[in-house]
């Protein structure tokens, strides 16, 4: 016989009634610590995050119409009229690369192709970026082959202006 059956057996009525309850209490506990006030505790987390993040969206459209005041002002200081093959020539100059830029051509409307020779590879890269975040211009093309020197590249860039 099961050990647990016959434990259960000599047992008296009034002491099974009583380990009955005990039993049932105990399920109930595991239930409640175990389901249920996580479950809660999880719940009450939730609600304190979408609290935050409600007061955060009342704060950004408190100060939206301050930053949309301010943004064509900025936008308007920042506007360059050159050309993208006057823009390309002046900015590269003016980020250093001068030395290593053989030639700036157009290929077609809003486009140019960029030459370099021997140009540090760090260098041209923050030109392009600050190219793409000043003037919103975009690399169509690059090819890079290194040339002498650690970090160095021969490069040839397609540039093309995006639609503002």
């Amino acid at each position: 016989m099961n050990p647990l059956r016959r434990f259960w057996q000599g047992r008296a009525p009034r002491e099974r009634t009583m380990l009955a309850r005990g039993a049932v209490v105990l399920v109930l506990m595991a239930l409640y610590f175990g389901a249920w006030e996580p479950l809660r505790d999880s719940r009450d987390a939730w609600r304190a995050r979408v609290a935050t993040a409600n007061a955060d969206l009342a704060w950004m459209r408190a100060v939206a119409p301050q930053i949309a005041a301010q943004a064509p002002a900025q936008d308007g200081a920042a506007r360059d009229t050159r050309s993208l093959l006057a823009r390309a020539d002046a900015s590269a100059r003016e980020a250093g690369l001068g030395g290593a830029l053989l030639r700036v051509e157009p290929v077609a409307q809003g486009q140019v192709r960029v030459h370099f020779e021997d140009v540090g590879f760090d260098a041209l890269m923050r030109w392009l970026e600050s190219l793409s975040s000043r003037h919103g211009t975009r690399v169509g093309e690059l090819r890079a082959q290194r040339a002498a020197g650690v970090g160095r590249v021969d490069a040839l860039l397609s540039l093309e202006e995006s639609a503002r």
